[in-house]
């Protein structure tokens, strides 16, 4: 507080000094009236039409109008513009406005002299007497006139209108205003009314009998202008849509002052024309005289016309700012001061502007604004500079010790992990730290702006674009860009971008704080990958479990219609309907195999007869554009392979070189015995040296670009369109071909088509095969048992009906908790229990678990249509426990009963 008291007391004389200075200009801008203090107090009146802009005035329902003689008008009634109207035209529009009911009608047209047409002038003057409140025009030629009062006047000549109309008229007034030095009309011109030459407003006021023109003149206050908008802001019409009766309706006119003027012409006139500056716009923008004149009729009718403080009051608002501002911006250092003078701006324009909006009252404020505050602002800052010199050592020790810490910051930023870079708005790298030469590779020196930087973080690159552009924007940009570095690695790295400013708060340069997070992408990819693989198994197991349900009761139904006798058609029809069963169920096998990665069943194989039954589905099915060639020697060796799957290997790799071909081309089956050395099999991913039976599916068609080669086998990877392709056709080529013990190679160039090749082992054990198509007798039951367990409907009418056609009883139970009660209930009679391992209420595990609770030694069949039989055997981990894969047959189904019970 004391240190405050002292620096007030010792700039107290200065702040006193400056307000005396302040006064004497004060003094003289107001009684003075210098040209510099003339303008800104002109300028004041027009800027405050600008400032109060965003609150415009409301004109309503407007009790002024005026009609123009524009050059529609001129045009469209035929007269020359450089020769007076004829007057029986103003007689028919005089005529029109005293049917529509005008109140007033004011000619801003000067009659001095008769018209050319005698006839003409009478019928104006008859109708000028029928209306009754007629005002006319007068010309004022003056010489010296300097005061709207009259005062020092020279001489005053009045032209009044011609004889013939002024005895018809209510009255005349000057068609005058009074026009400041740079042709601005500001004031309300009431003409010279104590020598009985009123203006042409002034008329009209005294003849509506309006409040102002009832005092004394000017006893009170001096009316200025308020101008309610840029030009043509009044109600108006042309002359001639005045005269359309149809044009303009009455009520336009009903009850109305109407004044009636030119509206000036670009090259119609002489350089002096009718027209004035508008003190809302610049100096191209010109109000017509009769719009002036309106609106200063419309300021006396709605007595919202401007005020003006008088002289003696503006002088003592001026000295008060002067004090107030002197001795505030000497309180504080110059930048402060700034703000300072910036808010006494602020604060003394929104003054005005309020004053002006909300009680029509209008003061110099530039006066303030434009001369004492700058003269204060440079005062303060003259007589402060001394105690700024005294200061000037300590900033310096300051600075020194500022440049050191940035030096220890510097030494921080080289020992930074993250690769640090600093570029100049032109995109070139001016700093980067160790981090950044060790992440991309280069030399500090080949960052520089001629070197590698402009490759890196070339500002030219959309991405890099981009996220300059918003920084520079926003300050900061945080996001992630894919760079290359030195050896041609591709990088994915999080950055940061922050726009660095500098004293003046101008943008300098950008800093990139970089982290390599490559290797943790990738990882988070794997993962969703892997998750995606899980999903995907969770709804094959569904489906699967699904599905089998809805093959086991068509297998043993074909089965059991196949034991009946038929006709030789009938018995095929039951053969092509099983082996589709079995077909099926082997798909749903292969679904199973590849999200869960088991082996399927594998036989002796001949690759030969799969290639020719290949053959047979792309000729059907493959458009007509595509030749097809399958080549197959006759001695190709035996492979040991799943015929379903090597199926659907041999399916996915032919519909993908269709898709390779939309325009038509080749493809090629081809098989043959190989034989691989070490470097052979080197040559092939995975590859080991023995006998294989290699197959070539070879396309011509667009093949596959080099960036994507590396990635082809991997799931969900996939170089077609968005939405034409899945990913998973290769990878589960792969996947069965890694399961048959072989391995796969693909060659491919862009253009020139693309070929696989599969090496599949020779089978070296000759195995026989048992004909699972024979139907073999089966011992009939003896009225034994059975509880047969599961939810499916389906299945348990068709495996019921299997098993009493067969000589054996069945209790049913749709769940677990069933089962239990009828096993008791049955009193020991149960002598096996069919149960289903996917159920509702009480799975099949846990039905087992109470049933070898009570009945350690009953035999139990396990069926299942997802989960794999092995895992459950090696669950269960019980001798009295089979199992029974869905679809399951009648005859599988009969010989796995009749074994356990036999």
């Amino acid at each position: 507080m004391s240190n405050w008291i002292n620096k007030v007391a010792k700039r107290w004389p200065a702040s006193l000094g400056l307000a005396l200075l302040l006064w004497a200009l004060t003094w003289w801008a107001v009684w003075g009236e210098p040209s510099w203090a003339v303008t800104l107090v002109q300028t004041s009146y027009d800027s405050l039409y600008e400032l109060a802009s965003p609150w415009p005035a409301k004109l309503g329902d407007s009790p002024v109008v005026i009609v123009y003689l524009d050059l529609t008008s001129y045009i469209n009634e035929g007269q020359n513009p450089t020769q007076p109207w004829d007057r029986a035209i103003h007689a028919r529009l005089l005529h029109r406005l005293t049917r529509a009911g005008a109140k007033v009608v004011v000619f801003d047209i000067i009659f001095k002299d008769p018209g050319s047409d005698p006839e003409a002038d009478r019928q104006l003057a008859a109708e000028i007497h029928n209306h009754g409140r007629v005002v006319l025009g007068a010309e004022l030629n003056q010489s010296g006139h300097n005061s709207r009062k009259g005062d020092g006047l020279q001489s005053i000549v009045v032209s009044l209108p011609t004889q013939i109309l002024l005895e018809a008229g209510a009255g005349w007034g000057l068609a005058h205003s009074v026009i400041d030095d740079d042709f601005v009309v500001r004031e309300h011109f009431p003409g010279f009314p104590q020598n009985q030459q009123p203006s042409l407003t002034w008329t009209v006021a005294k003849m509506l009998q309006l409040p102002l023109v009832e005092k004394p003149l000017f006893a009170e206050e001096e009316p200025w202008m308020f101008y309610y908008g840029p030009p043509l802001t009044l109600p108006h019409v042309s002359y001639s849509a005045a005269l359309d009766v149809n044009g303009v309706p009455d009520d336009f006119f009903t009850g109305k002052v109407v004044f009636i003027g030119a509206r000036p012409m670009v090259g119609g006139f002489s350089e002096l024309r009718d027209e004035h500056r508008s003190p809302f716009r610049g100096w191209a923008d010109k109000v017509p005289g009769v719009e002036v004149h309106a609106t200063e009729m419309l300021n006396l009718i709605r007595g919202d016309w401007l005020r003006r403080l008088s002289g003696e009051q503006e002088l003592i608002w001026l000295c008060l700012f002067a004090l107030v501002i002197s001795w505030g911006i000497f309180q504080v250092r110059p930048l402060p001061a700034l703000g300072v003078a910036v808010f006494a701006e602020v604060l003394v324009v929104s003054l005005a502007t309020a004053g002006f909006v909300l009680h029509h009252c209008w003061f110099p404020y530039l006066l303030v604004s434009a001369m004492q505050i700058p003269v204060a602002l440079t005062s303060s800052v003259l007589v402060q500079s001394i105690e700024w010199y005294r200061q000037k050592k300590a900033m310096e020790l300051q600075r020194r010790e500022a440049d050191r810490k940035i030096h220890q910051q510097a030494a921080l930023i080289d020992k930074a992990q993250d690769a640090i870079v600093v570029e100049n708005l032109n995109g070139e790298v001016v700093y980067a730290n160790p981090s950044a030469v060790k992440l991309y590779g280069w030399s500090i020196e080949d960052l520089q702006p001629s070197g590698a930087g402009a490759e890196v973080f070339a500002p030219l690159s959309p991405k890099l674009k981009e996220a300059r552009g918003l920084t520079l924007r926003d300050g900061e940009w945080i996001g992630e860009l894919e760079q290359k570095t030195r050896d041609g690695r591709t990088l994915l790295i999080a950055t940061r971008w922050t726009l660095i400013r500098d004293d003046t708060g101008q943008p300098l340069s950008l800093l990139l704080i970089n982290t390599d997070i490559t290797e943790k992408r990738r990882l988070e990819v794997q993962l969703l990958r892997t998750q995606r693989m899980e999903t995907v198994g969770a709804m094959a197991s569904g489906m699967a479990h699904d599905l089998n349900n809805a093959l086991s009761p068509i297998l043993m139904g074909v089965q059991m219609l196949r034991r009946k006798p038929q006709d030789n058609e009938s018995q095929e029809m039951l053969s092509v309907l099983e082996h589709n069963c079995h077909r099926g169920a082997d798909i749903v096998r292969q679904v199973l195999l590849f999200t869960r990665g088991r082996d399927g069943e594998q036989q002796r194989l001949n690759i030969g007869q799969l290639l020719r039954e290949m053959e047979q589905v792309i000729r059907q099915t493959f458009p007509k554009t595509i030749d097809l060639s399958v080549l197959t020697p006759a001695d190709l060796w035996p492979v040991r392979g799943n015929p379903t799957q090597l199926h659907q290997v041999l399916l996915n790799l032919c519909v993908n070189a269709r898709d390779a071909m939309p325009r038509g081309g080749e493809l090629t089956i081809a098989a043959d015995n190989a034989t691989l050395s070490a470097e052979e099999a080197a040559t092939v991913p995975g590859g080991k040296p023995g006998d294989y039976v290699m197959i070539w599916v070879a396309d011509s068609g667009t093949g596959i670009p080099a960036e994507a080669m590396p990635r082809v086998f991997e799931p969900f990877f996939t170089t077609k369109p968005l939405g034409e392709g899945t990913g998973l056709g290769l990878p589960t080529v792969s996947r069965i071909v890694r399961t048959h013990a072989g391995f796969i190679g693909v060659r491919s160039e862009v253009g020139e088509g693309t070929t696989f090749e599969i090496y599949l082992p020779k089978e070296s054990v000759t195995q026989t095969s048992i004909d699972s198509s024979s139907i073999l007798p089966l011992a009939r039951g003896r009225g034994e048992l059975i509880l047969l367990v599961d939810d499916e409907q389906s299945v348990v009418e068709m495996v019921r009906t299997t098993l009493v056609d067969q000589g054996y009883r069945v209790l049913v139970a749709s769940n677990g908790s069933e089962a239990a009660i009828l096993l008791e209930a049955s009193a020991g009679e149960v002598r096996l229990v069919l149960l289903d391992w996917e159920m509702p209420v009480l799975n099949g595990e846990s039905a087992l678990r109470q049933i070898r609770a009570k009945h350690p030694s009953l035999p139990v069949i396990i069926t299942s249509g997802n989960t794999s039989l092995e895992r459950i055997l090696e669950k269960v981990g019980d001798m009295k426990v089979q199992t029974l894969a869905k679809p399951f047959g009648a005859d599988q189904l009969l010989r796995e009963v009749a074994q356990l019970l036999g």
